[in-house]
């Protein structure tokens, strides 16, 4: 009789967390909005060309992050920002900072918070094509789903089709999460126009028999890790882990090198950069 009990108590509680988390968010299916862009800067032409992908935790603390962010620039000017968790305010002030232009699609909007957060592309370069591609699948407890901001940059080299990713985390089954990244490379190898490709974001790869099939995929698609030497990108379970979660993948660039910045405090993930080099011609 108690067994029965704890299982039916079991299956309340469930049901009222769904209920509740149904009603906490709503999920913008449109593929083509709501979509926040801006091209108010022109390219500056450089011999390399800098990627930087940063999860900001739901733009909470985004003054901190462009300290942090400005720090590193002292010595690694960035061309093309890959930004995720992101609100439509957080995105405007470090493109007014950092005088760039901006695509934004958010995917959810959290009712209780009043806030949309999605993922996001900042460059220095015209920004073009805007697209939401979303994901495969949806998380089971609230219908969550993922996207990847998608857009063509015109860098002071030439145009590059990039790509703004965050992946679902493993509370979603693991064959589903595959099916994701499957998505993303179907996407970009449909793509016949570029031969220059960025994809990089947060892919939620919280062990390393995903991680290695990440890169697996990637792999045989073409495309290289600009941060492979990189071991660990953010902290889970109060720091007792510590898994890499952060990727910048390229394709079509003769030159790959990158890393992360060591530290942060405004996001429990680390930024991860790529320079680039042997790009397209003017």
């Amino acid at each position: 009789m108690c067994s029965i009990r704890f299982h039916t108590l079991s299956g309340l509680l469930i049901f009222s967390v769904f209920l509740v988390s149904c009603g906490t968010l709503h999920i913008y299916e449109d593929p083509g909005k709501p979509v926040f862009i801006s091209n108010e800067h022109t390219a500056i032409a450089r011999d390399s060309l800098v990627v930087l992908s940063f999860n900001i935790k739901k733009s909470e603390k985004i003054e901190l992050a462009i300290e942090e962010l400005k720090k590193f620039q002292r010595t690694t000017p960035i061309d093309i920002f890959l930004l995720q968790e992101m609100d439509e305010a957080g995105v405007k002030l470090i493109a007014e900072t950092f005088r760039l232009n901006y695509l934004y699609f958010p995917i959810v909007h959290y009712k209780m918070r009043k806030q949309d957060i999605g993922n996001a592309i900042l460059a220095k370069g015209t920004i073009r094509k805007p697209e939401k591609l979303i994901l495969p699948n949806k998380k089971w407890v609230n219908g969550r789903k993922r996207h990847a901001t998608v857009g063509e940059v015109s860098s002071g080299a030439g145009k590059i089709l990039v790509y703004s990713v965050h992946t679902e985390t493993s509370a979603m089954g693991r064959r589903k999460r595959m099916e994701q990244f499957d998505a993303i490379l179907e996407h970009a190898g449909s793509q016949k126009e570029y031969s220059y490709i960025v994809a990089g974001g947060d892919f939620n790869t919280l062990y390393k028999k995903d991680a290695g099939t990440l890169i697996q995929k990637f792999h045989s698609a073409g495309f290289h890790c600009a941060n492979d030497s990189v071991v660990s990108t953010s902290k889970a379970l109060f720091g007792l882990i510590q898994p890499k979660l952060d990727y910048i993948f390229v394709r079509g660039f003769n030159s790959v090198s990158g890393g992360k910045i060591d530290s942060s405090e405004a996001s429990d993930h680390l930024p991860v950069f790529g320079v680039l080099r042997d790009f397209p011609a003017r």
